[in-house]
């Protein structure tokens, strides 16, 4: 088993995943497949996509990042492909070869389109956010929790309304992340950690 850290795989993987990593023994090495190794440039394992093999070694790109990884690795340097990921009590299977492809070009297609739409509403959006409006008529009716987990980066926040996760501190990045349409109805001044980190910097 190994611990899933950091945002290079979101939304595929979550920080806390525990992966469940199969070695490839005979197996051939396919694109499409998520694998864990270790990154050539330091001590650390990474979970990454492969996005090619060829004759010169495998490329890797994370899910959620923009360009394909420096290195290129050999597949002994491999540790195994990922089978599947245990969040909390549900284990959610992670799909390899053009099953994995297929799933990992879609949302890179999804991440463009929100990108472009994101572009057209983010003055309005913010302009929304910042005038509190949604907050003042919520104030009394929308009850949010802040849920505290240790990972090994630090300690990584939760902002809870009811059952759905709506924001996340991520201590690596020293900063708070709550999701549209969220922004409208939450005060991040008053969030644990940033603060903080705000006058630690100063």
């Amino acid at each position: 088993m190994f611990n899933y850290n950091g945002p290079s795989m979101n939304p595929t993987l979550k920080a806390g995943d525990q992966l469940r990593v199969v070695p490839y023994s005979n197996r051939g090495i396919r694109v499409g497949d998520v694998v864990v190794f270790q990154a050539p440039e330091g001590k650390r394992h990474v979970t990454h996509r492969i996005i090619s093999v060829d004759s010169r070694g495998v490329r890797t790109r994370g899910d959620n990042n923009s360009n394909t990884d420096s290195w290129i690795l050999q597949p002994e340097e491999i540790t195994g492909r990922v089978d599947s990921a245990l969040r909390g009590a549900k284990r959610i299977p992670i799909h390899g070869g053009i099953r994995g492809m297929i799933y990992a070009s879609a949302l890179r297609y999804t991440k463009q389109a929100n990108k472009t739409i994101s572009r057209i509403l983010h003055p309005p959006y913010h302009r929304l956010a910042e005038s509190g409006i949604f907050r003042r008529a919520l104030r009394n009716r929308a009850k949010f929790r802040v849920l505290c987990f240790t990972r090994p980066n630090g300690i990584e926040m939760q902002l809870n309304l009811g059952s759905w996760i709506i924001g996340r501190y991520l201590p690596w990045q020293d900063r708070w992340y709550v999701r549209r349409p969220f922004k409208l109805f939450v005060d991040e001044e008053s969030l644990p950690g940033k603060p903080e980190s705000r006058r630690m910097s100063s």
